[in-house]
């Protein structure tokens, strides 16, 4: 009798026992790629094998476009390793090990160990490997290709590196943008031509600092001119393509990047940013001695002796505001923000900042419109500054009574709340991955602006760190839900416990966070004295005291 192959066999045993593997395929195009290697190609011949398998079914389609090997952290890639954890998919094909990564160490560890663990077949087609095997032979030579990978990565880094250096040190732009008030010259697009239509945009903001116009105020007098913003230009003209800068308005920090930037004297200004792989070097800002300036360049915008008198004014105002920090001491004395992240504007929806300042060797707190602050109407009409005090009191008594009233809930009602908890917790987890999926896209767009060009680093950073504090909220709770669930009596707090947690909190005169998270959905602020104190629902208020009672 003829002799079965073992991966035959495996396929005979699928399909009598109904075990079909979901299967995602990924590919990955990095910059460096030759033009062979498409995205298209890769997916054509990854869903042409997967069709031909009797014991797969394609699940997902992931894919990553200009994205190196060596770093793991890609949009499509990180959503891929969430359809894992939720059990969605449980086997990944990809052209060959490359796509997969080009990271030695790292490479490795997740065919060796991460896939393993978390019992994911992998395959990779054109190398004929394919963990269902189990063959250590394999295992040797997916080390090699590993190492071969990482070498030829950091051998191409090293290239890139080199090439781009010579051509900054020539005095040719690398970069994907030009700066506000100039473009791109269509003969030769590592040179910059004035844009007649912007131009004079940026001579009038030299002009305004020069008259005494702080940031804000410039920001807001070119939206009152109505005057594109570089994002709005931008996307005007069609360099970006995404929506959410058709609106985009003025603000502080691109007024000061315009402000700075020596490209406006006909200079050539690069290397402000610096990543090398081949030396482990990440993506960082480099001091004003490591950038790359080539005089001359293009025809500038703004002449010398009007530079020079901005850049004093800049200096000077930074010392005098410094000198005014430094005698107030105003960073020795500090509180904690009780309701940061809570807090929403009701005329304009944006955020509510705190502003601290000294007056008579005592700390003066109040809450502020970041609309207003930064934009004036007719964006936003609240011109308001609360104080802190004031308003954390409306929220303590707010607390308090709603602890009043909850009080009144029978025992009975307050211990039965358990018997369906699992069924709510299954249904936020759903939202909650939902909600991780939409801001890895969200970040993943924002990175590309980036490289863009189209986010300047500051912008970058502060946009990021607001998702990833969205991301990282949630990811919280999604482990804490998943941990719940899997100890019932570990949970488990009884009527009594949260009765006298409840009398605890009607005797509290101070607000802390602990009471904001337990019990506050949001508050809006209309003015000095108006407030929308929004109060979490009874359930999700129970939950969370179960967790302090505990």
């Amino acid at each position: 009798m003829a002799r079965t192959s073992r991966r035959n066999a495996e396929n005979i045993v699928a399909q009598e026992t109904g075990s079909i593997y979901r299967t995602a395929i990924y590919a990955r195009l990095s910059n460096e790629d030759g033009d062979m290697d498409t995205l298209e190609n890769q997916l054509d011949l990854l869903k042409s094998y997967v069709g031909g398998q009797d014991d797969m079914t394609l699940s997902k389609v992931f894919f990553d476009n200009g994205y190196s090997g060596t770093n793991f952290e890609r949009p499509q890639f990180m959503q891929m390793m969430e359809a894992v954890k939720r059990g969605d998919v449980n086997c990944i094909v990809v052209k060959d090990l490359s796509r997969l990564g080009r990271n030695y160490i790292e490479t490795g560890d997740y065919i060796e160990k991460v896939f393993p663990f978390l019992k994911v077949r992998f395959v990779a087609v054109t190398d004929g490997f394919d963990t269902d095997n189990g063959d250590t032979a394999d295992g040797m030579i997916v080390s090699v290709k590993n190492l071969v990978n990482d070498v030829y990565a950091k051998d191409i880094s090293r290239k890139i590196i080199t090439s781009f250096r010579t051509k900054q040190k020539r005095g040719e732009y690398i970069g994907l943008v030009a700066p506000y008030g100039y473009l791109k010259d269509k003969e030769d697009k590592h040179r910059f031509v004035v844009d007649e239509a912007t131009a004079p945009n940026v001579r009038l903001i030299y002009q305004l600092k020069k008259e005494g116009y702080g940031d804000d105020r410039i920001a807001r007098a070119l939206n009152e001119r109505n005057i594109p913003s570089p994002r709005r230009y931008r996307y005007q003209i069609g360099v970006t393509k995404s929506d959410r800068y058709a609106a985009s308005l003025w603000g502080r920090n691109a007024v000061h990047t315009i402000l700075t930037n020596l490209a406006y004297l006909g200079h050539m200004v690069q290397g402000k940013e610096r990543q090398e792989l081949c030396n482990n070097i990440p993506k960082h800002l480099t001091n004003k001695e490591e950038w790359i300036i080539v005089e001359n360049c293009h025809e500038a915008i703004i002449d010398q002796q009007t530079f020079d008198e901005v850049q004093e004014i800049i200096k000077e105002k930074s010392r005098v505001q410094r000198e005014k920090r430094e005698k107030s001491r105003a960073g020795t004395i500090k509180e904690e923000n009780y309701l940061k992240g809570y807090l929403e504007c009701g005329c304009c929806g944006t955020g509510i900042n705190l502003s601290q300042v000294i007056r008579k060797k005592q700390a003066v707190r109040h809450y502020y419109c970041r609309g207003y602050q930064q934009w004036r109407e007719p964006f936003c009409s609240n011109k308001y500054r609360v104080d802190k005090h004031v308003l954390e009191q409306a929220v303590l008594e707010t607390i308090k009574q709603t602890v009043f009233n909850m009080q009144d809930i029978e025992h009975d009602k307050l211990i039965c709340r358990d018997n369906n908890g699992r069924e709510k917790n299954s249904r936020r987890l759903g939202e909650l991955a939902l909600k991780k999926k939409q801001i890895n896209r969200y970040m993943a767009d924002l990175y590309v602006d980036y490289e863009e060009g189209l986010l300047d680093s500051h912008d970058y950073s502060v946009m990021k760190d607001k998702y990833q504090t969205e991301y990282d909220n949630a990811d919280l709770e999604e482990k804490a839900i998943i941990f719940n669930m899997k100890d019932e009596d570990a949970r488990a707090v009884s009527g009594d416990k949260l009765s006298e947690l409840l009398k605890k909190y009607r005797k509290v005169k101070k607000l802390n966070r602990g009471m904001v998270e337990c019990f506050i959905e949001k508050v809006i602020v209309y003015d000095r004295e108006h407030f929308k104190i929004i109060i979490k629902g009874t359930d999700a208020i129970f939950e969370s005291l179960k967790g302090v009672a505990q």
